[in-house]
């Protein structure tokens, strides 16, 4: 970089992390000039333009932060990043259609990318039009997606036993929870009194312990993750890729581990396609499925969830009675007041929610309810209705439905403590559909508001309808558009009712299930014991029908060779054995000597490039030893260099030319012949090739060691051999079948 350059972008980055500190400190109007100065001054840095242009985005200034991501699209036409931006800024101006056409346009331009895909998901549950196949359908290629990321399929990691050999005390059920919303987020807020309760790994008398561990990967720390610090044992894990949280999580040895966060800004569910734990779960932080299918279960209850949603999810459903979270207020939030009708003299509703939830449905059957309760108004608060162009269409939307634009109220981001006191200008809160309040629901009734909703099919429609339920007021849900408008009329020609929900709510949420803690974390950890139980139970029962491969010298079980996909399936188990402890095998032994494998216990034995490393008179010890560990009606898949398609490039004089690429580096037929050159040099003689095949001299060697049908295939691309020897006498049209799945085309 060259010096004006970096003195340019040191200037702007200053000058940023003011606008920052100002929006923070809620001075927008001085938020607004400085970042206009960054504009003005920087008109032809896209990076810098970018970085303007999220600040404002974030802060709900949407057209103003338009402009400058449409300015880096003409300053750099092929940045996707503009697209990106725009695309989120559709999806919080509640314009949908908009935001899908931009985020399939930059998943065909970059399908690899995490945050575009995630962002797509997550579009989806704001899109009404958007139905719940399609939703699945969208999540699963996902999951295909993150697997084959991961590396391809990964087996399920072996559950550990809990009892301990000497005292029989069950061992404590290690439990881990992956986030990015460890602060004052809607989860972190939701999941704070959670950690804390949870049972002490040392356990009372009759107690089931659990050891906790939190994997925080946000860039926030409050009092928040000071709290759920100081509760579990805390991982800072925002610098470490995938593979290196994996490991974290693997050396933890984590029995459960949760995912809280979907496809929401921030996640590390990437992570879980690696499969680092034996049992992992879904819960909380996210409203749909995640379309992976290594997640064992996604904690609902019957009122998100009732009969039929299993439809919309890959994972299987576990509901928790009562309801999937727990809610507790925050510690400055101010006294309910009384309902403000009883001073204006007319109904005021509202809506705190996320403008990206608001629809022409919503507008419509809002519009509906202010029609039949004269001189009512509606007041909007979110960030984004800081943008006047925002604004304009939503009084205009109103407008179009006969209603008078002065009765709608919209107001920008304020201070929490700040949100929770205009709660005092509300006599009634709307829900919008299908997506609806979360926090924002459970505060309105905390601040003595009663909630109108709306739930649909889809588990985030149903968010409040659960709260109303558990709070024993499931009236307050419509189950169509009339009923919703009904229902909000009643109410808002109820004065005494109004009144008595008013001084009544806080009461009626703390007697119910939904601010029970203790009993709610009770009832969580007794869901994931019975589910590593049960899961356990069912690996023994499938590992006793499974049928046993066996990998022979495979390397590290995670960076190392995969078995041929036709062994991917719960059919088959895999065992690997290997010389080098430093592996992790299973079996620690060689070709020569497999007298760790029980004579006559395998099914089938898997050999990908190994054979070639024994010397010529070995080989038949190899293939006896082979052929002792098979069951009778067992087979081997062997893979070696195919000799014959390599002479062939050394007679035409290609000894030492590249002859394909492979993540080492360019391969040479001399390497094929006598070993990777480069390894060798490096010490790694065990890399070195002693003997060498053809298809019939393979073939031979097998005959020769007792094995009784063979089917063998040269692969000329690959420049290797694949043969299939059965140790007893197979049909041909078996063995060709078998040939047809092992062997590759």
């Amino acid at each position: 970089m060259n010096a004006p350059l970096e003195l340019s972008m040191r200037q702007w980055q200053s000058s940023l992390m003011l606008a920052q500190s100002q929006a923070q400190s809620a001075h927008f109007p001085d938020m607004l000039a400085t970042c206009q100065q960054i504009i003005t001054a920087h008109s032809g840095d896209a990076n810098a333009l970018l970085d303007v242009g999220t600040l404002l985005l974030n802060f709900g200034y949407l057209a103003r932060s338009r402009e400058c991501f449409e300015r880096v699209q003409r300053l750099a036409p092929h940045d996707l990043r503009a697209l990106l931006n725009l695309a989120n800024l559709a999806r919080d101006g509640g314009d949908h259609a908009t935001a899908q056409r931009m985020y399939e346009a930059l998943q065909v331009a970059q399908p690899n990318n995490p945050v575009i895909r995630r962002n797509a998901l997550v579009s989806e549950e704001y899109n009404p039009a958007v139905t719940d196949a399609q939703r699945l359908a969208n999540a699963c290629a996902w999951g295909d997606w993150a697997i084959a990321q991961a590396g391809g399929l990964q087996v399920r990691p072996p559950l550990r036993s809990r009892t301990g050999t000497s005292t029989g005390a069950l061992r404590p059920l290690r439990i881990g929870y992956v986030s990015a919303d460890l602060c004052q987020h809607t989860v972190g807020l939701f999941v704070k009194d959670v950690l804390q309760d949870h049972e002490s790994p040392t356990g009372g008398v009759g107690a089931d312990p659990v050891a906790v561990f939190a994997y925080s990967s946000g860039q926030v720390s409050d009092w928040v993750s000071d709290a759920i610090r100081a509760a579990c044992t805390w991982r800072e894990v925002s610098g470490l890729d995938d593979a290196a949280l994996a490991a974290l999580i693997r050396q933890d040895q984590i029995d459960v581990l949760i995912d809280l966060s979907g496809h929401t800004a921030g996640s590390r569910l990437t992570v879980f396609a690696h499969r680092p734990a034996p049992v992992q779960v879904a819960w909380l932080g996210y409203f749909a499925t995640t379309g992976l299918r290594y997640l064992d279960a996604v904690l609902l209850d019957e009122w998100h969830a009732p009969d039929g949603t299993q439809a919309q999810f890959a994972e299987p459903i576990v509901r928790l009675h009562g309801v999937r979270l727990c809610y507790q207020p925050v510690p400055w939030a101010p006294a309910v007041a009384p309902p403000p009708c009883l001073q204006t003299g007319h109904i005021t509703f509202g809506c705190f929610n996320n403008t990206a939830k608001l629809n022409a449905g919503v507008f419509d059957v809002w519009s509906q309810v202010l029609a039949a309760v004269p001189r009512s108004r509606l007041v909007l608060k979110w960030r984004s209705l800081a943008d006047e162009t925002l604004c304009d269409s939503i009084r205009a939307a109103f407008a179009d439905k006969g209603i008078d634009p002065s009765r709608i109220e919209l107001r920008s981001a304020s201070f929490h403590v700040d949100v929770l006191k205009e709660y005092a200008d509300i006599d009634i809160a709307l829900d919008p559909f299908p997506f609806t309040g979360g926090l924002t629901s459970c505060e309105a009734l905390w601040m003595g508001v009663p909630v109108v909703t709306w739930p649909h099919s889809r588990v985030v429609s149903r968010q409040t309808f659960a709260f109303l339920s558990a709070i024993s007021l499931p009236e307050l849900a419509a189950k169509d558009a009339d009923a919703y408008v009904r229902i909000a009329q009643s109410l808002a020609t109820d004065r005494t009712r109004l009144e008595s929900l008013r001084s009544g709510l806080r009461s009626r949420m703390q007697a119910s299930p939904l601010m029970d803690v203790q009993g709610f974390t009770r009832q969580l950890e007794t869901t994931l014991h019975q589910l590593y139980a049960e899961i356990a139970q069912k690996e023994i029962k499938t590992a006793m029908s499974q049928k046993i491969i066996l990998h022979v010298g495979p390397g590290h079980r995670h960076s190392g060779a995969k078995l041929p996909l036709a062994f991917q399936t719960p059919e088959w188990k895999e065992i690997r054995i290997d010389i080098d402890p430093g592996n992790e095998p299973d079996i620690l032994g060689s070709m020569l000597d497999m007298s760790a494998v029980e004579t006559g216990s395998v099914d089938a034995i898997y050999s990908a490039h190994n054979i070639e490393h024994v010397y010529a008179h070995e080989v038949p010890v190899v293939l006896g030893e082979f052929l002792r560990v098979l069951k009778p009606d067992g087979f081997a898949v062997i893979t070696c260099p195919d000799l014959q398609t390599v002479c062939a490039l050394v007679a035409e004089d290609k000894l030492t030319d590249a002859a394909y690429q492979s993540p080492a580096g360019a391969i040479t037929p001399l390497d094929i012949l006598y070993g990777h050159g480069a390894a060798v040099a490096a010490g790694h003689h065990y890399m070195a090739h002693k003997t060498g095949f053809t298809e019939k001299s393979l073939t031979q060697s097998l005959q020769a060691a007792g094995f009784q049908s063979i089917a063998g295939k040269r692969r000329l691309r690959g420049l290797d051999l694949w043969l299939l020897a059965a140790k007893g006498p197979m049909p041909e049209a078996v063995m060709r079948e078998l040939a047809g799945k092992l062997l590759p085309l």
